[in-house]
Parts: structure tokens; sequence; C-alpha cells
């Protein structure tokens, strides 16, 4: 048996022409997104009405949306195929967004459907005339414009020049140095290379070397190392160099707390100590101290002795730590500070009295209090110890 076709429930086509009498009302006041929103619940409460459609497609036409206006129209033509209104307005959307030939087609259906629109005659004008220009601008796009030259000139004709290079069979030319001797006859391929001057010498009025005084001090001449065996091994060539040239670089223990240890540079010195240098003897007042957060953070994290990170810290005045840190100081660095004066007054490297400056210049940096909320409770004891113990003094 065919399936009989379902009625719509009178609740839902009342919704749809309330919703529909809202959309007209919108659509009349210059409302035209709110009219669009009503013409979409009653296409959703009762789809099979070609009116609902026919009226969002009016209002999209009104915002541009040329796309949508297009897709309702069809929409409609697909309920009632003979509607002249989704015709026009179809067309009017094809024009909008460029379909020019499918918009005259649908203008033309209209009018024969009614051929007393005169809205209709209009638009298919228009629609003749925009594709008459169309064409008309295509045309000279393709048609090229002679070139006209004045009377008795020629044109030119264009040739086109391919340099060309002719390379011959010619040995390359040998590298000379100006100024420089050939190297001595009898040398073969086993003998050791000489060494020679790339700088013209001046070859008249040179003072010899008995005219120069006992004051004045004189190059020796470099070792020339001559010899005709051949070199049979690496070790025969490793004392060759040896004794033609004995090392003098000396060396040390370099650490990373700064304690190295520097042995003498001549190994015929007897009885030459180690120079050992310590932090504390590198970092005095002399020495410039970090005035930059990044470098203070970089010295204070590769040293780890108190009495390094001490020397440090007493090189930057106290009252240059707020200039110095601004609003970037962290809790991790601040908890690290406050555990090292902590450990500089127990083991008296430090005095109160020097804590109690640094502490006092600290609570002016920014954002002090904000980074005393994120420390735990152990650190807050810390602080309120050291400010106990920095306290003393003031009584």
């Amino acid at each position: 048996m065919p399936a009989t076709p379902l009625t719509p429930n009178p609740m839902t086509l009342d919704r749809a022409k309330m919703a529909k009498e809202q959309g007209n009302a919108a659509f009349k006041s210059g409302d035209y997104p709110a009219a669009i929103g009503h013409y979409t619940s009653a296409i959703l409460a009762d789809p099979d009405d070609s009116t609902f459609p026919l009226n969002r497609a009016a209002a999209y036409l009104k915002l541009g949306k040329n796309e949508d206006a297009e897709r309702d129209c069809t929409t409609v033509l697909k309920l009632s195929r003979n509607n002249v209104k989704a015709l026009f307005r179809r067309g009017q959307a094809r024009m909008g967004f460029g379909c020019l030939d499918k918009a005259r087609a649908d203008f033309v259906r209209a009018s024969e459907l009614e051929p007393s629109n005169q809205s209709v005659k209009q638009e298919l004008l228009e629609v003749d005339k925009l594709v008459q220009q169309q064409k008309q601008k295509h045309d000279s796009a393709n048609t090229s414009r002679p070139i006209t030259l004045p009377p008795g000139v020629v044109p030119a004709i264009k040739r086109r020049r391919v340099p060309i290079e002719i390379h011959e069979n010619v040995s390359p030319p040998e590298l000379t140095v100006k100024g420089a001797e050939k190297q001595p006859n009898g040398l073969g391929d086993n003998e050791l290379l000489q060494p020679i001057s790339s700088r013209a010498l001046p070859r008249n009025h040179e003072p010899s070397s008995s005219n120069v005084g006992p004051d004045q001090s004189t190059v020796p001449p470099l070792p020339r190392q001559t010899t005709s065996a051949r070199i049979e091994s690496f070790k025969d060539a490793k004392q060759l160099r040896d004794t033609a040239k004995p090392s003098r670089v000396g060396g040390g223990i370099f650490r990373p707390s700064g304690n190295h240890t520097l042995f003498a540079r001549d190994d015929e010195i007897s009885g030459a100590t180690p120079v050992t240098t310590s932090l504390p003897a590198m970092v005095d007042s002399t020495v410039q101290a970090p005035m930059t957060l990044f470098n203070f953070t970089k010295m204070w994290e590769s040293h780890i002795k108190d009495e390094d990170r001490w020397n440090i810290l007493s090189g930057i005045p106290p009252s240059s730590l707020p200039k110095m840190f601004q609003a970037s100081l962290e809790p991790v660095l601040l908890s690290s500070i406050l555990q090292h004066f902590k450990q500089v007054i127990d083991l008296q490297i430090a005095t109160p009295d020097d804590v109690r400056k640094y502490l006092v210049s600290l609570s002016k940096v920014q954002r002090f209090g904000t980074i005393m909320l994120f420390m735990n409770k152990d650190e807050k004891l810390i602080l309120k110890g050291l400010w106990e113990t920095c306290g003393k003094l003031d009584k």
C-alpha cells in the first residue's frame, strides 16, 4: 500500500505563520538579520511552504548575500516550478556574483510567464547591457593594437647576441711572491721545506751586524733544518721536531670553583712552585660587580660556596638591588639569597649589620610582597629569623 502523506500539526502551522508575521515586521522595519531568523524558524516549522524561503531570499538580497539568496530561490522553484518571484530574485542574485548567462535565463523565463511585468523587463535590459560590455572588454583585450612609427623610421631588427668565450689549453700561471727568493737547488721531495721571506728586504744602505749597538736587539734567524736522510717512521719525525723546537708551553689545573693551579712555562726552571688562584683574590673591590640581572644570576648559579657568593653579592651596593632586579626577581632566586644570608651569618662570613642592609634593599624591590605569597612555610620562617637576628642591631 502507498504511504499516506503526513498531515502537518495545526500547532506547528500556527507557529510557522506567527514566525512569518514576525519576519515580515522585521523586514519592513529594516532589521534584515532578525527577519532572516524569523523566516528560518518558519521554514523549520513548515518546510513545504515556499513562501518562507522566498521571503528569506529577499532578506538575503538586502544584505548582499547573493549565494544564500540563490539557494533559497532554487528551493522555492523545486516546490513551485513557475514561481515568477523566485526566478526574478534568483536572477538578481546571479547578477550579483557575476553569473550573467544564468541570470539572463532566469529573467527570460520570468518574462515568458509574465510578459507584462515591467521589473522583469528592466532587469533583462540591464543584464543584456552587462553581457555586451563584458563581450566588448573581452574582444578589446584579445585585439592587439598596431604600433605606428613616424614616417621615414625603419623598425630595427632585434637580434640576439650570445657572448662566446674561447678557452685554450694553456697551463695555469705559476704563483709567485714578490721579493721571494727562489728555492735552492738540490732539495728533493724527501727534504723539508725551507723558510723564505715574503717581504722584499733592502739590499743597499742596510746596516751590518757589526754596526748594531749593544742596546739594539736583533732577532735571531729561524733555525734551518736540512737533512738528506729519509724519515723512516713517526718516531723519527717526533724526535726531529722536539730537538728542533722544544716546547715551552706550561699548563695548569682549572677548576669550576675558581681555584686554579698554574704551572711555570719554562720546564728548565727548577724549584718552581705552582701558583694557585682563588675566587676571593680574583673578585675584589676593584672588579666591577655584575650590575645586570642576567650576569648576576649566571655568576650566582655557577658558584656554590657561601664565601664565593658573598664576594659576588658584597661587590654590589645594597642601594642598587631594586634597580638591578626591577620586576624580574623570581621566588626561587629570592629563597636562595635568603638561605645564603642565614649561612653567612652562622659561619661568621658576614656580620648581621651587612646582611640587614641587603634585606632592607630587597624589601624595596618591585613585587616583593607578591613574591612572598609564593614562598613556602620554611622560607618564610628563614626570612622571619633573619629579621629577628638583624633587627637586634636597632636596640
